[in-house]
């Protein structure tokens, strides 16, 4: 049986693919950007509360009245021109007196929820930012790890092939063989597994980038370098777009409470009329009107009780903020100097000197200088090694890109 068919079919796919397209950091940023649903709901949802805040600094408008009365169903309307007609006919004009200061406080509120919708957007793309790097630089993980696991698919069907002319020529013993196509299967397993996890990632990172087709994309971008000086950024994470939506948000609810206090000034309706009534002073006469709402201050209550509900919830979200962001910051530190340290140790091993190792113990293996336990356990520390240094470089890119968005400059832009 011919253990190295099965990887064979898993490249063979690979190979049947579409040609990658090579990708770069700032070219996904800009697709991403411009074609990313989330960033483009965000967008319109600032373009809405545009809208919004230009209908809360409508005054009210003016209101035009025309009646007619004295319509007799007997009678109907009286014959002759339409001046000697017998019924009443009114026009009218009114108008609201807002009081309180109300058009400006809707205003004041629209602005600031204008303010929350721009910055909510820029804080969207902050995240999008994060998710960006971690699809990335997952996907050239994941294209390592096929390299990888195509280099060991070869470097395992050679071992069998030769193991099946010395089992043959009777210099090696069917047991030692069986080992050896275990351990094929085990890489065979690794290619499948890395060819999957390739599929994943592409389509991780086209959905980000609202493409349809992402079976061609390839992160070609180098590895971010570990020697990134975080303890000398100066940033105020006041700054963020997050906090200062937060902030927003408080200034809103503020304004709302205001609006609901200012309920309290009961607005006045004043309208101006003109009578045509022929039949009794055969003229027009004019009169005037004023609406007052009748009941208490008291009826406002219930609002004003919802709106300071609401600006205290603000203010505890904002606390809240604070703390997370403080707490985060120093998290997100002590993780990318972590991260840089652990990526460090790995290369520091040098994975060309390991390579060349592994290539002596199978040489030596071949010659018998060395057994086949030592040969398999090299095997597996090679490949455990290499799946770690990916590991470890990814988990330091993303990171560090974690770190700069959430010290982000207050235009949205990382540093």
């Amino acid at each position: 049986m011919n253990f190295s068919l099965r990887p064979a079919a898993v490249l063979a796919a690979l190979l049947c693919a579409p040609a990658a397209s090579a990708l770069s950091l700032q070219e996904a940023q800009r697709a991403m950007e411009a074609h990313n649903p989330d960033l483009r709901a965000a967008a319109l949802e600032l373009r809405g509360v545009q809208g919004d805040a230009q209908t809360a600094a409508l005054r009210p408008a003016t209101e035009l009245s025309i009646g007619t009365s004295k319509v007799s169903p007997r009678h109907g309307v009286g014959p002759g021109r339409w001046q000697d007609k017998r019924v009443d006919s009114t026009l009218g004009l009114g108008w609201t007196w807002e009081r309180g200061g109300k058009r400006a406080l809707r205003i004041r509120q629209a602005d600031a929820l204008l303010e929350v919708a721009g910055l909510e957007m820029l804080d969207a793309r902050r995240r999008k930012q994060v998710a960006l790097h971690e699809a990335y630089f997952g996907l050239k993980g994941a294209q390592e790890r096929v390299r990888i696991a195509e280099a060991n698919r070869q470097s395992s069907a050679e071992q069998m092939a030769a193991a099946d002319k010395q089992v043959a020529t009777g210099a090696m013993a069917p047991v030692d063989r069986a080992r050896l196509a275990v351990d094929d299967l085990a890489v065979a397993d690794a290619a499948r597994e890395a060819a999957l996890e390739l599929r994943d990632a592409r389509h991780m990172l086209g959905l980000l980038l609202g493409r349809d087709d992402s079976r061609d994309l390839s992160a070609d971008d180098p590895w971010p370098q570990t020697g990134v000086a975080l303890a000398a950024v100066a940033f105020d994470p006041q700054q963020r777009a997050d906090l200062r939506a937060a902030r927003s948000r408080l200034a809103a609810a503020d304004a709302g409470v205001d609006l609901a206090r200012s309920e309290r000034h009961r607005d006045i309706q004043l309208g101006v009329e003109a009578e045509r009534e022929p039949t009794d002073i055969s003229g027009v006469t004019w009169g005037v009107s004023l609406t007052l709402p009748l009941g208490g201050p008291s009826r406002a209550r219930g609002a004003i009780q919802r709106a300071e509900a609401d600006r205290d919830s603000a203010a505890l979200e904002l606390q809240v903020l604070q703390r997370e962001a403080r707490a985060e910051l120093d998290q997100l530190q002590a993780s990318v100097q972590s991260a840089a340290r652990r990526r460090d140790d790995y290369e520091g091993l040098h994975a060309d000197a390991a390579r060349k190792a592994l290539q002596g113990i199978e040489l030596a293996y071949r010659r018998g200088a060395a057994s086949l336990t030592d040969l398999l356990d090299a095997r597996r520390s090679w490949r455990d090694f290499e799946a770690a240094l990916i590991e470890a470089r990814a988990d330091h890119a993303v990171a560090l890109a974690r770190w700069e968005a959430a010290t982000s400059l207050a235009e949205g832009e990382s540093r």
